[in-house]
């Protein structure tokens, strides 16, 4: 299979000299010499020698299919500059007519719900809870039986606080999940 590949990479480049195809790759000679001596190139090299050649890589490799890799659309180089200059002129009109956009950072972000300032002002866990709902947007569902909240007037101020939070992300996870 060597002697093949030999073959078709000397054919593929129009019998040229190994130094000529070293210098049309961008590889070292040496390398060239190897391939020539029954090393395969690698992949990348593969890929480089059908690109430069226009051969197809099956035909490179075990010698099957045609030769050259199948014709591709030839670009049509009026097209392409009629598009850079729509591309041109659409940039300077752009830069031109711009309206500078101001930044006005986070003004329509409302501020954080303050739970801990809501739980000490009701000391009612509904109550807060309506209220962070609210500064939501959202409507406090009164239907969900909570027993986060039992034992409420026994709890230190840190307790209400945690069980007024993880009685909002049960109710978060369960709504979402409606």
């Amino acid at each position: 299979m060597a002697e093949d590949f030999e073959d078709r990479l000397k054919q593929a480049f129009g019998f040229a000299t190994m130094a000529a195809i070293a210098r049309r790759l961008g590889i070292p000679h040496a390398t060239i010499r190897n391939y020539f001596r029954g090393r395969m190139p690698a992949p990348d090299v593969l890929i480089k020698i059908a690109n430069e050649t226009n051969v197809s890589l099956n035909w490179l490799l075990i010698g099957t299919g045609e030769m050259l890799a199948a014709d591709a659309p030839k670009p049509d180089i009026g097209k392409l500059i009629d598009l850079r200059i729509e591309e041109i002129v659409e940039e300077k009109l752009s830069a031109r007519f711009a309206v500078e956009v101001q930044d006005l950072g986070a003004v329509d972000i409302p501020p954080n719900f303050d739970i801990a300032a809501a739980v000490t002002k009701y000391d009612d866990p509904h109550r807060a809870m309506s209220e962070w709902f609210r500064h939501e947007g959202r409507e406090y569902p009164q239907d969900y039986g909570i027993v986060f909240f039992q034992g409420w007037e026994t709890f230190t101020a840190e307790e209400k606080l945690d069980a007024v939070k993880d009685a909002k992300k049960v109710l978060d996870r369960t709504l979402k999940n409606k």
